[in-house]
């Protein structure tokens, strides 16, 4: 194993309630019905906009549709996520992160997220420490949404990696079936909004953690060491 590829929302940002939050309010104001439960593991969790504000509309929708309902519901996130006084990374991120560094280990996000979005977690969590923007994936509308392989292929590719050879963080059903159909190396999915039994029970997951202080990580590490 020589890189590691990370989901981001969810993964490193424990946030998949606020995007709920988020997602209701804007579906409340714009179509006056609300999302079920259901609706969100199926078309919210790790999908990218396209995907899931043509779900909410039931129609085709244009590039300059699909940006702009993105954008107000995005608003409405950042504004929930700034009220927060526990708006931060995963427990234990900052250190696993400065730890692969230290080992010279390669690594990246590829999230569903856009690039407003991608902007505001660099600003105000500081992720310039740890990633190099120009190799973060994102949704820049190119992006097929997951549960297909794109966004972890093409992060591997940003890596100078094959997949094979990644190592995928990943939480929602949606994205791991993502990081399964991209067959890398190794699995590990993150507890933040689903237990840890289902979790485990998923094709390809391998170890399952609730948070980066999980000392099966020390394990992982000494396969890259």
């Amino acid at each position: 194993m020589k890189g590691i590829l990370f989901d981001f929302n969810g993964t490193l940002l424990n946030d998949t309630n606020k995007h709920e939050d988020a997602w209701q309010t804007f579906i409340t104001e714009v179509t006056g019905s609300s999302v079920s439960n259901a609706d969100f593991a199926r078309y919210f969790h790790g999908k990218n906009a396209k995907h899931t504000l043509e779900h909410v509309f039931n129609r085709p929708l244009t590039p300059k549709e699909i940006e702009d309902y993105a954008e107000e519901k995005e608003a409405i996130y950042r504004k929930i996520c700034l009220a927060d006084p526990h708006y931060t990374l995963l427990k234990g991120v900052p250190e696993f992160l400065t730890r692969l560094q230290k080992h010279q280990i390669p690594f990246t996000i590829a999230t569903a997220s856009g690039k407003t979005n991608l902007d505001f977690y660099f600003e105000t969590l500081g992720l310039k420490q740890w990633f190099d923007l120009n190799q973060v994936v994102y949704d820049d509308g190119t992006m097929i949404s997951k549960p297909d392989p794109d966004p972890y292929l093409k992060g591997a590719a940003r890596l100078n990696l094959p997949v094979a050879e990644c190592v995928i963080f990943e939480d929602a059903p949606a994205g791991l079936a993502s990081a399964y159909n991209a067959n890398p190396a190794k699995i590990v999915a993150v507890a933040t909004s689903v237990k840890k039994d289902t979790l485990a029970s998923l094709p390809g997951v391998s170890l399952v953690i609730e948070d980066f202080t999980d000392s099966a990580l020390d394990e992982l590490l000494t396969h890259f060491i």
